[in-house]
């Protein structure tokens, strides 16, 4: 904890001072900056963590600022503004949910699309604010109202704004230790694998946005207390823009980055915008700097410098836990096809694809390059949509459903390519797959759930030949094709599935490091009894593992029979020889 209470520590010690030291008046600029900087703080959480970008973050500030302003009008007890008050954040927080949820759901890729719809939204309501004139006061704005509580602006106001300011920083300093700032992070790491790994990305976009709007509507509430007045530039395009910038030039990474941005631009613009015309010219060139040559802000250069005069803590090794339960574990049940078709455009992948797998053992698919092996994969998971037939695993319909929901029927994927978070630790991608089918909402909320393990991963570490033991503090950018591939193979297995699939698991290992692989997939199949449905090239494992073989060619089944059938069977030998390392 002391790694979050002490920069909180410090940000509060020093805004106390400032009043002391230079006056009600500096305090009154640097409140106004500081409320700047608690909406960026808003933005750093969504664009540093999951990579998503919303450009209209003032329709939040300004909204939240007029609806504030007129509650203050009416003069209610300050219990029953403190009321309303957070009715509202709760409000726009559950539209910004809505908003972003209903934007990514069909597509993880509209990133783009998202920004300029929440542009577009803040530019509507800046129009909107400045033709309402009953409503809002026009272009005027809406005045007339005291601040919060009476408090003074130049005043006591001033300690209220410290509070929030000290009470966010150490509300996101808490978040970064939990394992919801984990899942947030993998969005903008690898959002396909941890959509595998069971979780909606769409709904984790939507809460971080939400979270992002609420801490925009705080800032726009403590705003119309402090000016006294709300104008139609509370809610449109260049305040979005400003508090772009200072999220960016102060550190969008970092929780105090924002902060920094804010006071640090505040103040520089307020010394300088009457007395040097070239000001808005120097901050795009300040801007386009750090976007281009320190991504991390401010934040970045200050955690640089302080590196060289202070030692780096060696990263300790914490106890492991034992997982919750696993939801997706469920009994054997047989996959089938049923005259299954794959179009895209005028390209048919799969052409009346129908096999049924028994219930549990090792199927592997095999064929010549183009014959849709993978695509059947594809199919099963939910990252290629049907163009005719269905799929059934057991007694339930899987064709064509969005691939998170894939974990909760007990189906888990290795993909081709090593699929991990790289920009993670080795611990850090295994704790995201033990909370894959197991995590609820309140165990994202809990310290001790970054600690968990599954068993199947504890297995797999516990092997005295796998080597991920000695390396859980290494990032996983270090990691060598081979480390990678039984990485990937503890977290697609750490959910303990009824179906696992594998794509080419031995691609690019060295022939011990095969036999290793193939020991483990052999192991977690007769000892959980699933059904392991396995691509591969190389013959030598597929007569090693295989309790069936599944022959494709040009997207249909050629042949479907146990090894030794497979391998005399005159059809097959006419299109595929496969190989042997």
């Amino acid at each position: 904890m002391a790694s979050v209470l002490l920069p909180v520590s410090l940000l509060l010690g020093a805004l106390l001072l400032i009043p002391e030291l230079f006056g009600d008046f500096v305090a009154y600029q640097i409140g106004l900056y500081l409320i700047y900087g608690i909406a960026a703080q808003g933005l750093g959480f969504i664009w540093g963590k999951t990579g998503v970008l919303p450009l209209g973050q003032a329709l939040f500030f300004g909204v939240a600022a007029y609806l504030a302003a007129s509650t203050l009008k009416a003069d209610l007890p300050l219990v029953l503004t403190l009321a309303i008050s957070g009715l509202v954040l709760c409000a726009i927080g559950g539209f910004a949910f809505l908003l972003a949820t209903l934007i990514f759901r069909g597509r993880s890729e509209s990133g783009p699309y998202f920004s300029l719809i929440t542009l577009a939204l803040a530019m509507i309501a800046e129009q909107i604010a400045g033709t309402a004139t009953s409503i809002t006061g026009g272009f005027n704005g809406m005045s007339g109202f005291a601040s919060l509580g009476h408090l003074d602006p130049f005043g006591s106001y001033y300690y209220v704004i410290v509070g929030m300011s000290v009470g966010v920083s150490l509300l996101l300093f808490i978040l970064n230790k939990l394992p919801v700032h984990l899942l947030a992070r993998a969005v903008l790491d690898n959002e396909p694998r941890l959509q595998l790994l069971g979780f909606p990305t769409h709904v984790i976009k939507g809460a971080a946005f939400a979270f992002s709007a609420l801490l925009a509507a705080l800032a726009g509430g403590l705003f119309a207390s402090h000016q006294g007045i709300v104008t139609p530039t509370s809610t449109g395009f260049a305040l979005s823009a400003e508090l772009l910038i200072l999220t960016a030039v102060g550190g969008r990474f970092h929780v105090l980055g924002p902060l920094l941005g804010a006071v640090i631009i505040g103040w520089l613009s307020a010394e300088l915008r009457d007395s040097f015309p070239y000001w808005e010219l120097l901050m795009a060139f300040v801007f386009i700097t750090v976007v281009l040559k320190a991504p991390g802000g401010i934040a970045e250069v200050c955690e640089k410098v302080l590196a060289r005069f202070m030692p780096s803590a060696s990263a300790s090794r914490q106890a492991s836990a034992i997982a919750a339960p696993s939801r997706t574990v469920q009994a054997p049940a047989k996959l089938k096809f049923h005259d299954v078709e794959l179009k895209i455009g005028v390209v048919r992948i799969l052409n009346g694809v129908s096999f049924e797998t028994p219930a549990s053992g090792v199927v592997s698919i095999i064929g010549p390059n183009g014959a849709g092996k993978t695509s059947v994969l594809n199919t099963i998971t939910g990252n290629l949509r049907l163009t005719s037939g269905r799929i059934t695993f057991g007694e339930d319909v899987i064709s064509s459903r969005p691939v998170y929901k894939a974990l909760n029927r007990g189906i888990a994927r290795k993909l081709q390519v090593p699929s991990v978070f790289a920009s993670f630790s080795v611990s850090e991608n295994l704790t995201i797959a033990s909370l894959a089918g197991r995590v609820t909402l309140a165990d994202l909320f809990r310290f001790s759930t970054v600690r968990w393990r599954s068993s199947a991963i504890s297995k797999v570490l516990n092997h005295p030949k796998v080597p991920l033991n000695r390396l859980l503090n290494e990032p996983v950018a270090h990691l060598s094709q081979g480390h990678r591939q039984f990485l990937e193979y503890a977290m697609t297995v750490a959910a303990e599935p009824a179906l696992l699939l594998l794509d080419e698991p031995c691609a690019g290992l060295s022939p011990d490091e095969t036999a290793l692989m193939t020991e483990l997939i052999k192991q977690y199949q007769e000892t959980a009894q699933r059904l392991v449905i396995v691509i591969e090239h190389d013959m030598s494992i597929v007569e090693a593992i295989s309790d069936k073989v599944l022959v494709l060619h040009l997207g249909q089944v050629l042949a479907f029979d146990d090894y030794s059938s497979i391998r005399t069977n005159p059809e097959v030998q006419a299109v595929y020889a496969g190989g042997t390392k």
